[in-house]
């Protein structure tokens, strides 16, 4: 019977993670489609740079929301299993990154995995968060942020586990939020390598229309001069 209250708080889990926050704030407060600008992903900094200050806002607010409140439901659904909300959290993140509404697509799930992390664990989510906006505010790189977030959430609650303070299933919450942030941003990571980021205040631009390279110009040949030009009389 735990088993079956397990998976529904998995199964809620992941429905609210796919809500798509971001989505929605472009599109009604914008009539702008969040997709199909700058990064493509539905979190909060490629909403700021496609639609703005306060879309971005309610993207922040929605996704941290969705992680929060899978974990409280769990509670709710299997009371006194930390397994439960362990996997709910990280089912919301699974939802949030790969959203049921927009064909699998969304964001890389940093706020949503911060609510979770809050609602489990709020000492190590604070640090770990601390520690990204560090970063942000020093580099002004927001996926650099959340990569120091992620790291940070795996190391302390590894530290806290091992002393006792959470239970085991919270770890695995931490490295599969972790992982599935990570993966997300493997374009990010990749620019950040190059130098080509962008950081937090550039807006973003659309994706071209094509891939194709342009069409190679051919150039007209010349008329060759005559072999034996006429000799003057």
């Amino acid at each position: 019977m735990i088993w079956l209250r397990i998976l529904g708080a998995i199964v809620v889990g992941y429905v609210l993670g796919s809500l798509p926050t971001g989505y929605a704030a472009g599109r009604l407060l914008k009539n702008v489609d969040v997709r199909k600008i700058g990064s493509g992903r539905t979190g909060g900094t490629n909403v700021l740079r496609a639609a703005g200050v306060i879309p971005a806002i309610l993207t922040v607010v929605g996704d941290f929301l969705k992680g929060y409140v899978a974990v409280w439901l769990a509670r709710v659904i299997a009371p006194g299993t930390p397994f439960a909300g362990a996997l709910a959290g990280l089912a919301a993140v699974v939802g949030h990154n790969y959203s049921a509404f927009l064909n699998f697509h969304g964001g890389a799930g940093t706020m949503t995995t911060l609510g979770a992390a809050v609602a489990l664990m709020p000492s190590a989510a604070g640090a770990a968060a601390l520690g990204g906006l560090v970063v942000i505010l020093l580099l002004r790189y927001a996926s650099l942020g959340s990569l120091t977030l992620a790291a940070l959430l795996i190391v302390i609650c590894i530290l806290g586990v091992w002393r006792g303070i959470w239970p085991a299933p919270f770890a695995l919450f931490a490295f599969g939020t972790s992982a599935l942030s990570t993966w997300k941003l493997r374009p990010n990571i990749q620019r950040l390598y190059r130098g080509t980021e962008r950081k937090i205040g550039k807006p973003a631009q659309p994706p071209p229309a094509t891939s194709r390279e342009p069409e190679s110009q051919t150039i007209p040949e010349q008329e060759a001069p005559p072999t034996n030009p006429p000799t003057a009389v």
